[in-house]
């Protein structure tokens, strides 16, 4: 039951980031046009090459000290109030990220690229992007951080789900994003995006708040 949990966890945050526009949704329009459907799910083989050294990174470390009280307690401090802003955010914004990625889409009907069988460029595309986007890094080392300690709690294989669902929901986002694209079509209507975000901005805060009442027994531990 528990292992489940954390793959529906890494699964509503993964696609709560994955949505909403960034490079790497542009990058994906743009490579969807030119190198076709499998354009998506090869940039998140890019994106993993990435994420798996932090993740094993963080998960190594975070396992020598997550017996201690005022660690786990700042990680979930940090985690959840990081998950707030973030679900604060997307809500505030939906509107927003709607336009952009419509704006983004207008290229669609504009373009007509004859599309290529190249799978190699757009898994470099997800490396590249990946790795030049700072907020990436950021986002691991606070809403990550306090992902990881959480699949700690039951061991390295909690991080494993946790990972299978975040990875999971890049996936399927991209690859369906990509698909769309290369067959001409607007993935989405105006009106569905913006109730996807908008649930999306909710499951955030709900985490957040999940993870902020989890840490309060070790901040009472020094009261």
């Amino acid at each position: 039951m528990e292992e489940l949990l954390l793959l529906s966890i890494g699964f509503g945050v993964g696609l709560s980031g994955a949505i909403a526009p960034g490079p790497l949704f542009m990058a994906t329009i743009k490579d969807a046009l030119k190198y076709g459907p499998l354009s998506g799910p090869m940039i998140c083989i890019g994106h993993l090459f990435v994420e798996i050294p932090i993740i094993i990174g963080l998960a190594l470390g975070i396992s020598y000290v997550i017996d201690i009280p005022i660690v786990r307690a700042m990680i979930g401090l940090i985690g959840g109030l990081s998950l707030f802003y973030l679900g604060i955010q997307i809500i505030k914004d939906r509107k927003k990220f709607e336009k952009i990625s419509g704006e983004g889409m207008k290229s669609v009907d504009k373009e007509h690229v004859r599309i290529k069988k190249e799978y190699l460029l757009p898994m470099k595309t997800g490396f590249v992007f990946t790795i030049l986007n700072p907020a990436m890094f950021i986002w691991w080392f606070t809403v990550g951080n306090g992902l990881v300690m959480r699949g700690l709690a039951i061991g390295f294989m909690g991080v494993f789900f946790l990972f299978v669902g975040h990875w999971f929901a890049d996936v399927s986002w991209y690859s369906f994003l990509s698909f769309s694209v290369s067959k001409g079509k607007k993935f989405i209507s105006a009106r569905t995006y913006e109730i996807i975000l908008f649930a999306c901005g909710l499951f955030l805060l709900s985490i957040g708040a999940y993870f902020l009442y989890d840490s309060l027994p070790y901040f009472i531990h020094y009261v």
